[in-house]
């Protein structure tokens, strides 16, 4: 039978897209960027920002009064932390002045879909976000089509920057998201920004298991490489790869102070999940 499409919730506040900015703000099963169970600081003077839509009542784990939530509704909303770990103090060498984590694109849904992988050349869309923070081709080509046949519920879009790793404090960012049954998987990305076309982020994430919602999900992040651009500093641009090299692992070397292609993941952010209703 096929699903019901419900209306699409944006989730994120605006901002202006990648070109620069940092902060230094600071932020259980475990997980990794591939999705499998194992395991605020903006930049710059934001403008006002409107509200994220509002959640439905109902008992939260922020209710000293609340038990655990039930884990067989329909639907469950999270909070999201996104924890930036790339500092100066741990890749001293090219380490960009406005460092950040960019703007974050995704969208939840079923697993009868999927926006990039491990091993996969990047979308169009993919590359955007890859190379230079932006993810409005994303969200309207790739994510809105999803949606639009029943295999997303709905996109998430946060435009605020999350700053660097400073004195030993990650950077922060936090949101909401709204899963459904049917559509309980997660995927997100964000370009570390500046670089080629680096970035982090999760694919087909399970929220959910056999007994329905997880309560807490952390899921490590490593660094990820695009495979369009083949510079090895962290700054914007770079000599195009045609055609584009499937999405693979990047590490820092400190003996040179490049970034290189590597079978081994280095994490770089951490992404929570709490589940508030």
């Amino acid at each position: 039978m096929r699903k019901p499409i419900f209306p699409v919730i944006a989730l994120a506040a605006m901002l202006a897209a990648c070109s620069g900015g940092s902060s230094d703000a600071p932020g259980d099963a475990s997980g990794d960027a591939s999705g499998d169970a194992s395991g605020d600081a903006p930049g710059g003077s934001n403008p006002p920002q409107p509200p994220i839509a509002p959640v439905a009542p109902g008992p939260t784990l922020d209710d000293p009064d609340a038990d655990t939530l039930d884990p067989g509704t329909a639907d469950a909303f999270y909070r999201v932390t996104l924890e930036n770990f790339w500092g100066a103090a741990d890749y001293p060498q090219e380490f960009p002045d406005d460092a950040h984590l960019s703007l974050v694109a995704g969208a939840v849904h079923d697993d009868e879909v999927t926006f990039w992988a491990i091993g996969d050349t990047v979308s169009r869309g993919m590359e955007d976000i890859a190379e230079a923070g932006l993810i409005d081709i994303f969200l309207l080509d790739e994510v809105t089509p999803a949606v639009a046949a029943g295999t997303a519920y709905q996109p998430i879009e946060y435009r605020t920057y999350t700053g660097p790793m400073v004195d030993g404090e990650p950077g922060i960012s936090t949101f909401d998201i709204q899963a459904s049954v049917g559509w309980s998987r997660l995927t997100l990305a964000t370009m570390l920004g500046p670089s080629p076309d680096w970035f982090v982020g999760v694919s087909g994430l399970a929220l959910d298991d056999a007994t329905g919602w997880r309560e807490r999900i952390v899921v490590d992040l490593p660094l990820l490489d695009g495979g369009t651009k083949s510079d090895i500093i962290p700054v914007m641009g770079g000599p195009d790869i045609r055609p584009p090299e499937p999405i693979g692992y990047v590490v820092y070397d400190p003996a040179t102070g490049t970034y290189q292609p590597s079978d081994v993941a280095e994490n770089v952010a951490r992404l929570t999940l709490q589940r508030i209703r």
